[in-house]
């Protein structure tokens, strides 16, 4: 090819109609490719837990069983929400006679624990837990306790454990364990992220990665029309439960604290013994007037933080 063709080709190629054209083919390609990775991912693991059910024999009293305990919680649930309308046409009645007390609200954090139920989540506790994005076990929220939270509460009491945590422990929490969504940038972040492991952090597309909270100019970033400029503001709002409290909630992810044991020696194994016995004490009563299922939270995850 002459020195005048590669030039001709040269000046072509630089249309700037053709590089458009280009870079759109790409970033669809891109895209396909994402979802594509993204679609076998998921159906590789479909197909390896489908193995691993396929595998497992079950006996007939674990079914049964099974199904009992799913009876008995949809029918909790039902007792629940029967007695929060009552009181909520209560509420109303005596709105109506200009009976109206300063509702007191606190902080609380939930932890979201290990349970003997055997049966099946209701899909209105499910969705409370979702609400929360308590998704997994040992991962925490703060909330804001009021009349209009306490009763989502009481639906997924048995799943939950809640407490009021003090300064040192919000500080704690928020310094240690805080994690954030920030936007994909680089292609590099992108192909690190389309592991299996973190699979369950992405959207499609892998628009967004996690990294822990270690940077006030994104938190200014994000939340600077708030009056919200560092992580001790984030701290202050969530305590005292001041004005942005709910934006610096939903700024940052829920927290995975760690296992309360881990190891399989036998030291291991005797703590494990230990924090079975004394997971006993959580266990929730099916009555909608019993109490929340609180406890003292700041030595609960004095050891999971």
């Amino acid at each position: 090819m002459s020195a005048t063709e590669q030039s001709t080709d040269k000046k072509l190629n630089s249309n700037p109609e053709i590089l458009l054209k280009k870079r759109k083919n790409v970033d669809r390609l891109r895209i396909e490719k994402q979802q594509q990775a993204r679609t076998r991912a998921e159906e590789r693991l479909r197909k390896q837990n489908e193995k691993k059910a396929s595998n497992k024999f079950i006996r007939v009293e674990s079914i049964v069983a099974r199904k009992l305990a799913t009876e008995r919680e949809n029918e909790r649930i039902k007792r629940v929400t029967k007695f929060d309308k009552l009181q909520f046409k209560e509420k109303l009645s005596e709105d109506t006679k200009e009976n109206k007390e300063e509702e007191k609200e606190r902080l609380l954090f939930i932890v979201r624990i290990k349970t003997s139920y055997m049966g099946e989540i209701p899909t209105r506790a499910r969705k409370v837990l979702n609400i929360l994005r308590l998704n997994k076990v040992n991962q925490g929220t703060f909330v804001r306790l009021n009349s209009k939270v306490e009763p989502l509460l009481h639906l997924i009491n048995p799943y939950v454990v809640v407490g009021t945590p003090s300064l040192s422990t919000v500080r704690n929490l928020i310094q240690k364990r805080a994690t954030v969504k920030v936007p994909i940038i680089n292609e590099e972040d992108r192909t690190i992220n389309k592991t299996e492991e973190n699979i369950d952090k992405l959207v499609e597309g892998y628009d967004y990665k996690i990294i822990p909270l270690n940077d006030n100019n994104l938190v200014e970033e994000k939340l600077g029309e708030f009056g919200v400029i560092c992580t001790e503001d984030i701290i202050f709002e969530i305590f005292k439960l001041g004005e942005s409290f709910l934006e610096c909630v939903k700024f940052l992810e829920p927290f995975t604290l760690k296992e309360p044991v881990t190891g399989w020696g036998p030291l291991s194994k005797l703590q494990r013994i230990e924090q079975k016995e004394e997971s006993k004490k959580y266990q929730a009563s099916s009555k909608r007037n019993a109490p929340l299922n609180e406890v003292d939270i700041d030595t609960f995850i004095l050891d999971q933080i």
